[in-house]
């Protein structure tokens, strides 16, 4: 399996300094973070990422600046009429620079959704093959594959994010995964 090296986006062509580049995602809890940036540690995978960056892409759209307004507009729509209950994500290998799990059904599942959602909307997308990771590092790619006690997190929200190259992520919207089942006290 191998993912974008230093300074390359999801399609593979460089990024430019300036690039801010648009992605509806998920992240991970602050105590996932800390579990992550343990593992950097643990096996000296460079640091210079900041842990708050740490994400699953589910769709990326480019540059910000090239969609129409009416594109953004279509994707906000589309990503609030999703109907998703919160689900449990499960990482347990590093391999390459990036952090993985095994099959992740609900995760696969919830990344179809809003595919189809985007779809039904109308939303120009690139085609985009869905390989879900978390980058440890933007560092020179390595060969590994080294099984890691579980990180998990119940991912609540759906971000819409700008990613602004060298400075981070600007959050644009934000969409509250919400229980239909009703819990009862017992």
């Amino acid at each position: 399996m191998m993912f974008p090296t230093t300074g390359e986006d999801v399609s593979g062509q460089q990024r430019r300094r300036d690039d801010q580049m648009l992605y509806l995602m998920i992240k991970p809890d602050p105590e996932a973070e800390a579990a992550m940036d343990a593992l950097r540690r643990q096996y000296d995978l460079a640091r210079k990422y900041a842990l708050e960056r740490f994400h699953f892409t589910l769709v990326p759209f480019g540059d910000i600046r090239l969609l129409s307004p009416e594109n953004l507009e279509l994707i906000r729509r589309a990503a609030a009429s999703l109907q998703a209950e919160p689900f449990e994500v499960s990482l347990n290998r590093i391999s390459g620079n990036a952090l993985v799990g095994s099959r992740m059904p609900a995760l696969r599942d919830f990344q179809h959704m809003l595919v189809a959602r985007l779809d039904a909307f109308g939303v120009d997308r690139p085609d985009y093959a869905f390989n879900p990771h978390v980058s440890l590092t933007y560092e020179e790619w390595q060969q590994r594959n080294i099984q890691v006690s579980p990180i998990r997190w119940r991912v609540r929200q759906l971000l819409l994010i700008n990613s602004v190259h060298g400075k981070g992520h600007d959050l644009l919207d934000s969409w509250t995964l919400e229980s239909r089942q009703g819990s009862l006290p017992f």
